[in-house]
């Protein structure tokens, strides 16, 4: 049989209605007539007859969720009494559908066969039903009367309304004072191509865009009501001092976008350590907070001190005046740079290098790994060396280090030490490139070859030694991009000779375990 396209409708319109009574069938059946309280109304009107509902009656009609709740789709409405809404403003439409959709949820919840658990609203919030003896709440509300069934769903009654609340990025959004902070993080946002979207079974069937926000993405989602998260926000007067503390670390060179990049991890600093997983009481009762990125904060009921705080749906927000986090915690962090690592083209002269484990000893050494510097010559003249990058320093003041391995850990009967110079690369206050200069026995840059000082390890021991004391560098220099040259780097020297007494008196095998850069407040 042929079927004519102007019967393409009709037949859709009875296959529809199959399904309507279908569906009303099975609903009847498994609820509807066994339900202590049933009504032969939609749950609209079933609403609209009751005198204790008529306020929620009129904000239902107000938003258009009347008509909703005469169809065939089934929901759940979770109806406050009239005496808990008398003191909403009804002529704020925005505020009536918020507490309007923060009452409905989509499919069927009945508290007879419902265990403790959150519900998705209809405005994407989660709200807990709870049982706590014969005691039921939905949003912390008494429910005075439960499981109403209606032809197209389920009623119940509160004793009083579940209020909207805001999550933490809505809260930041629409709170008075937090602008330099919404500015900045809204400043984030962008569109990107959606792959996975825009593609089905290899083809592309449209070009579909999706937002991207580096904060949202990578510190914390703080729009998900799924995730739950404790916020430090700085309001404009906490924002711009710590802006302005913060600033001077992130000098940049002009070829490096000057004050415009400075600026760019100014503020990508400020906010990086807000955010902690979690809803937190203060005081906390740990002794260390983690950030969401990554860093530990000793005494952290300091980062609360003075803060006003405010229940989100999504988590607990802390407006304050004063970010009290501190510089060596957050983004002045002390920089190791381990010795076997090779990602940032260590370069070596006359030096075979190879990384050796240090499970098995006793000795102390940084990510159990260290190398093993044997020369390929014995000239005296040829010099022995390594060179070791050093990104992402701050323009700020450091001690420079360099810890040694002992001879011992590879061979007990070897007391010699290692003699060594010095040289550190950098970019000078005018953006000159210094490379190799020479560092004197008192911790500081030499001004001529002749004053560069020659260095001596422990024999027996690790030696951590001091090589700049608060040496300030003019610029930072970060890993911008994968491309971004390294300006900074610290050359070691063998100072030994290979013949006469240092021969005897020195090794010229040398082992380095890491160089440190301490942060200098």
């Amino acid at each position: 049989m042929k079927i004519k396209y102007n019967q393409i409708p009709v037949l859709l319109a009875l296959l529809f209605s199959v399904i309507f009574v279908s569906c009303k069938d099975e609903w009847n059946n498994h609820y509807y007539a066994v339900a202590a309280n049933k009504s032969d109304s939609t749950m609209y009107n079933y609403i609209k007859s009751r005198s204790d509902l008529e306020v929620f009656a009129y904000m239902l009609q107000m938003t258009g969720y009347d008509t909703l709740l005469n169809k065939s789709q089934t929901f759940t409405v979770w109806a406050p009494k009239n005496e808990s809404l008398l003191g909403v403003n009804i002529l704020d439409t925005l505020a009536v559908r918020k507490i309007v959709e923060n009452h409905i949820t989509r499919f069927l919840h009945t508290t007879s066969g419902l265990k403790s658990k959150t519900i998705l609203t209809m405005n994407n919030k989660l709200l807990a039903f709870a049982k706590q003896g014969d005691l039921k709440t939905f949003g912390g509300k008494t429910i005075e009367q439960a499981d109403i069934a209606t032809l197209n769903g389920i009623v119940h009654v509160l004793e009083d309304y579940a209020p909207y609340k805001k999550n933490i990025w809505e809260f930041i959004n629409e709170t008075e004072g937090l602008d330099s902070l919404r500015t900045y993080l809204l400043s984030l946002d962008s569109l990107v191509f959606d792959e996975k979207a825009s593609y089905k079974d290899e083809v592309l069937v449209d070009s579909i865009m999706k937002r991207t926000n580096l904060v949202l993405d990578n510190l914390a989602a703080l729009d998900n009501e799924d995730s739950t998260y404790t916020a430090i926000l700085p309001d404009n007067a906490a924002w711009t001092e710590a802006y302005n503390r913060i600033y001077p670390f992130f000098k940049t060179l002009p070829i490096e976008g000057g004050v415009k990049t400075q600026r760019k991890y100014t503020q990508l600093n400020l906010v990086k350590d807000l955010f902690f997983r979690g809803k937190l009481n203060v005081p906390v009762s740990v002794d260390t907070l983690t950030s969401t990125n990554g860093n530990e904060f000793a005494n952290p009921n300091r980062l609360f001190n003075n803060a006003q705080p405010a229940e989100m749906s999504n988590g607990t927000s802390y407006v304050t005046s004063q970010l009290n986090s501190t510089a060596t915690e957050s983004w002045f962090k002390e920089r190791r740079i381990e010795a076997e690592w090779t990602v940032y083209d260590r370069t070596t002269g006359n030096y075979a290098a190879s990384t050796v484990t240090a499970l098995g000893t006793n000795y102390p050494i940084s990510n159990k790994y260290y190398i093993t510097l044997t020369p390929t010559t014995s000239s005296g003249i040829s010099k022995l060396f390594v060179k070791f990058p050093l990104p992402n320093t701050l323009s700020a003041k450091y001690n420079v280090y360099c810890v040694f391995v002992p001879t011992a850990i590879a061979d007990t009967s070897d007391k010699r030490p290692y003699k060594v110079k010095f040289y550190l690369s950098y970019k000078d206050a005018n953006g000159a490139q210094v490379t190799d200069k020479g560092v004197t026995l008192t911790n500081t840059l030499a001004a001529s070859t002749s004053q560069i000082g020659t260095f001596t390890t422990n024999p027996s021991t690790m030696t951590k030694m001091l090589v700049l004391k608060d040496f300030q560098f003019p610029f930072s220099n970060l890993m911008y991009t994968e491309d971004t040259p390294i300006t900074v780097s610290l050359k070691v020297e063998n100072a030994a000779n290979p013949s006469g007494t240092d021969l005897v008196n020195f090794n010229r095998t040398v082992r380095i375990d890491c160089i440190i850069l301490e942060p200098v407040q």
